[in-house]
């Protein structure tokens, strides 16, 4: 018997951790080949869609294999509860399988969310966290999704896809339509001739993302070593200086982050001018045309500087941590 609450906490806390790995396990235990090309992988890296697509040995199978992957489980369930429903109003059919004839033996396979047959509609369920329902609906569905959606309607022939976005936290949900036209066929044609043609040397194809510890794909990659080197970890950057050996790719690097730090002191400028504009004056929050503007609801943070100040009077010291030094690149004196 437990007696000791925290202990009982621990436990359930670890309990559910279990759980989640055990669906994850059973969930990649039910799929056929989880490192073949599927529609789902056509518009993520093209590096891991040219391994996938050239039968490459996976490195790391295990990161696809475990972990708890809680986000995903939670948007599979929803896709359960809601899918046959969905399909059963609009009289369509609930996760239907299809295979897009591309050329290779194989095909891409993939499993659409509901195929509404009588209007020639493929509709794709896609659940986000809270409060970012609004910001896709501004951008438009990413082009991962876009890609997926467009070879399951090259796939079936449809006139129209749906990206139905469901927010996890409330329910709310909202739609981005496009007919399923010539130049959006082309363009799901495009990136499946790209990903053949990389496929033929897979290790030189452009890695779409910024490795470990920077990257949630390439921690779950099963080609993580295989990409970015033996050292590789997933959850832990630091592979990526394989990538400059040199003292020319060094120096390049080092302009890129010069670069990239005096941008993103611009951009922050220009964000802090554009938000005295949108919320100075008093204005309300709500619609502006296509966009809108809220806040969320005010938190509270340490104040640091009354607790040192609370330290001081009583004549002790604040405790401290050991920080990593600046990194400095500058320009070298000639």
């Amino acid at each position: 018997m437990i007696d000791d609450p925290d202990e009982l906490a621990a436990v359930v806390d670890e309990a559910v951790k279990k759980a989640f790995e055990e669906i994850t396990a059973e969930s990649q235990a039910r799929r056929k080949d989880p490192f073949a090309l599927s529609m789902s992988g056509l518009g993520r890296c093209r590096r891991a869609a040219a391994y996938a697509a050239a039968g490459t040995e996976p490195t790391d199978p295990d990161l696809v294999m475990t972990g708890e992957n809680r986000t995903a489980h939670i948007g599979t369930a929803i896709h359960r509860l809601l899918l046959p429903k969905l399909a059963r109003v609009l009289g369509a059919r609930a996760e239907a399988p299809v295979l897009l004839a591309d050329g290779s033996v194989s095909g891409i396979p993939g499993t659409l969310d509901v195929w509404w047959e009588k209007e020639l509609t493929v509709l794709d369920v896609k659940t986000v966290g809270e409060h970012k329902l609004d910001k896709v609906l501004a951008r438009g569905e990413s082009y991962e999704h876009r890609m997926q959606v467009g070879g399951y309607a090259l796939a079936k022939g449809a006139r129209w896809v749906v990206w139905l976005y469901l927010d996890r936290s409330t329910g709310r949900s909202a739609q981005i339509v496009e007919e399923f036209g010539p130049d959006f066929q082309r363009e799901v044609w495009q990136r499946i001739r790209e990903i053949q043609r990389l496929a033929e040397r897979p290790e030189l194809a452009p890695r779409d993302e910024h490795g470990p510890g920077l990257s949630y794909q390439c921690d779950g990659c099963g080609w993580l070593r295989q990409c970015w080197g033996r050292s590789a970890r997933s959850g832990t950057a630091g592979a990526q200086a394989h990538i400059a050996p040199d003292v020319p790719s060094m120096e390049i690097a080092l302009q890129n982050y010069a670069t990239h730090r005096d941008e993103e002191g611009r951009q922050k400028k220009l964000k802090n001018f554009w938000r005295a504009v949108v919320t100075g004056g008093g204005r309300t929050p709500g619609a502006y045309g296509r966009w809108q503007f809220y806040f969320t609801k005010p938190g509270k943070g340490l104040d640091q500087k009354a607790v040192r100040a609370e330290y001081e009077q009583q004549g002790r010291k604040p405790p401290e941590k050991e920080e990593a030094g600046r990194l400095i690149v500058r320009p070298v004196k000639k």
